[in-house]
């Protein structure tokens, strides 16, 4: 077992101590009512956090003007906001940990919003400057990102904060952190990151005033210092105030960590307790949720050129999930703190399993970006935020297992996410379980998808958790049998989960059974030779990812989609997707059908003329069907049968073990 000493060892931030050096970062929920008022829904959710094990939990952002409220955001402007505040506060103090709320202003990117509020005009989008957000920049001196135009969703030009308007926003954000104390909270923490108002003032890229608070790296941190001492002032000297920044826009002409380590010192001056170093504006905030693409740690080498110049204690976030990284993260002096976001949508409880030395026990997060998918998971809206791995994330009521009031015996068909889940809920129910796979593995296609080449530190690990929840749960796991209504009939269970899965698409067009015709599949299992001359179609998830991991400086690879390229794909995950395939070269052809396979090439339909692209290999990525079969045969044999997930509607992991996770509490 790792020797977790400097993870669980107390810290300090101003008269704050916490219990150890772990922070739970701020995330939404979308949990609060109509006026953004907090709920009891959001206070069990921060509860089981703080019953985990963190030291202290930052709660998700909230809105401290009426001026400047946004969708999806609670609000903290009036004081009638209080008692909801009170509430979370103190459900999480009797758990265990500390508490502090985010305090943020959009500034700009309220223009965003103005469409779905019902009274635009009472929205005050201002900004830095009067400027729009399609921008040409130099390239930054250190040389690490190219030069060019930048595009953010958006065009709306802002209004220019006058030297009133920065008068009034600091007074808001006085008057929220006073709210904020008296809600019972222990700390707050000001955003000043991820292109909200005050990242907009310390952002070259979009601050061009030539007055007191723009030019020079001092001015632009100006209004940043005024709000942390207004606000150290209005909760007095012995209430923590955390600064929250973004080390790195990661765009040309953007924040850079060069000049943040210049106005860590004034922030510091100005009354910060403590700095929570992120990254990302909004045209790179691929950075700012560091998706399976990345690696663990991604953002951890900005806190620590931070620390390097800081008189308090440094934060650090951005993809953390294993212990003994955390650990050595602390040990090595790269930061004070280390917070943890999606890692705890996945694991409540992964302080106390990493502090018993239970690392095998976490339910790691995948860093799949579903959580935050709203446009693919609309329900999200509506119910709250959701998690691939952990269908309980805010339903943890709802969720407790309750043993099975009558143990039955119970066939699971089908070995991938899925029914692994099914099978061992049912099992720590008390149910007799009895789990089939046809092949020789488990994992299903979430097998398949681990082994492709940027997924491989992620994916894996979910499939290892649900395996050894199987084994401890005393799941009876049967490798290579195949569930027919002959078996159904010998073992005589009371039920049948059918997960049976789905299996891959292909394409009606001419030549699509051709030699040189391979499933992407066959591709990450290894099964297939490829050419240097390489068509992949379709352009979501699998097509991307497929033409990444073949593209190199002896392929050529090009990529056609029927469609839009990333239909369905996170933002997130496209743009660090997109990017990657432009720099290797990757030929894109959007909306463009395929419409003729060769045996040296395919035909497709590119702005409206027939296109021969070459090609020694086409690798079909347009998605899977559903395996049906086994439900037909079982309809009329007994009447328990369920079918849960891809074998239903081909859809991505999360449904699949939501889905097996409310069966399995049913039965």
């Amino acid at each position: 077992m790792d020797q977790l000493v400097n993870l669980f060892e107390p810290g300090l931030i101003g008269r704050m101590e916490v219990k150890n050096r772990i922070v739970m970062s701020p995330m939404g929920t979308g949990t609060h009512g109509p006026e953004g008022e907090l709920t009891e829904r959001t206070a069990e959710y921060y509860a089981a956090r703080a019953r985990g094990g963190v030291g202290l939990i930052i709660c998700q952002s909230s809105i401290i003007m009426w001026e400047s409220r946004a969708p999806h955001r609670p609000s903290i402007y009036d004081d009638k906001f209080i008692p909801g505040f009170k509430q979370v506060a103190d459900t999480i103090h009797a758990n265990g940990a500390k508490a502090a709320f985010q305090l943020v202003h959009h500034g700009r990117l309220l223009t965003d919003y103005q469409h779905v509020v019902k009274q635009p005009e009472d929205i005050k989008a201002i900004a830095p400057s009067a400027v729009s957000r399609l921008l040409t920049t130099e390239a930054p001196e250190s040389g690490e990102q190219q030069a060019g135009t930048i595009w953010v969703r958006g065009n709306i030009i802002p209004l220019e904060a006058g030297k009133e308007d920065i008068k009034r926003v600091t007074q808001g954000f006085a008057e929220a952190a006073r709210r904020v104390k008296e809600a019972g909270f222990d700390a707050v923490e000001i955003h000043g990151g991820h292109g909200y108002l005050l990242s907009q003032f310390l952002s070259p890229l979009v601050n061009r005033r030539v007055d007191e608070y723009g030019g020079s790296v001092e001015n632009r941190a100006r209004f940043a210092c005024e709000v942390i001492a207004a606000v150290k002032s209005k909760v007095g000297p012995d209430f923590p105030v955390l600064f929250r920044l973004s080390g790195s826009d990661f765009l040309p002409g953007g924040i850079s960590i060069e000049e943040v380590v210049r106005q860590v010192p004034l922030f510091v001056e100005a009354g910060a307790d403590a700095l929570d170093i992120s990254a990302s504006e909004q045209g790179s905030i691929d950075w700012q949720y560091p998706s399976f693409l990345f690696p663990q740690g991604a953002l951890v080498h900005l806190a620590e050129a931070v620390k390097k110049v800081s008189k308090v204690p440094v934060i650090t976030v951005g993809k953390i999930y294993d212990p003994s990284f955390a650990e050595e993260v602390l040990r090595r002096g790269k930061a004070d703190f280390v917070a943890l976001g999606r890692a705890l949508f996945a694991d409540p409880e992964w302080a106390n399993k990493a502090r018993e030395g239970r690392f095998d026990d976490i339910c790691s997060c995948i860093y799949c970006l579903n959580c935050f998918h709203f446009a693919a998971h609309t329900h999200v809206l509506k119910e709250g935020i959701t998690c691939s791995v952990n269908p309980a994330v805010l339903r943890e009521k709802e969720y407790a297992l309750v043993p099975a009031a009558l143990p039955q015996r119970v066939m699971v068909a089908g070995g991938g996410p899925a029914g692994m889940e099914a099978a061992r809920t049912l099992a720590e129910r008390g149910h007799q379980v009895e789990l089939y796979e046809q092949s020789d593995m488990l994992g299903g296609q979430w097998y398949i998808a681990s082994r492709q080449v940027q997924k491989k530190e992620d994916y894996p690990r979910l499939l290892r958790y649900l395996e050894r929840g199987l084994a401890k749960a005393g799941v009876k796991v049967c490798l290579r049998t195949k569930v027919t209504p002959e078996l159904v009939k010998e073992v005589e269970p009371d039920a049948v989960v059918i997960a049976t899965g789905a299996v891959p698409a292909s394409l009606n067009v001419p030549g699509v059974n051709a030699e040189n015709v391979v499933q992407a599949n066959d591709v990450i299992l290894g099964r297939v030779e490829i050419g240097r001359n390489v068509v992949v179609v379709g352009g979501r998830y699998l097509g991307m990812e497929i033409a990444d991991q073949l593209a190199d400086e002896e392929r050529r690879v090009s990529l056609v989609t029927r469609r839009e390229l990333g239909r369905g794909v996170e933002r997130n995950v496209y743009l660090t997707l997109r990017n990657r395939l432009i720099r290797k070269g990757v030929y894109l052809y959007p909306y463009s059908p395929a419409v003729e396979i060769r045996e040296n090439g395919l035909y497709i339909v590119y702005n409206n003329d027939l296109v021969f692209l070459p090609a020694d290999t086409v690798v079909l990525a347009v998605g899977v069907k559903p395996e049906r079969e086994l439900a037909g045969q079982l309809k009329e044999l007994l009447p328990a049968v369920y079918s849960i997930g891809d074998c239903v509607e081909p859809r991505d992991v999360m449904y699949a073990i939501r889905e097996a996770a409310e069966i399995a509490r049913r039965i």
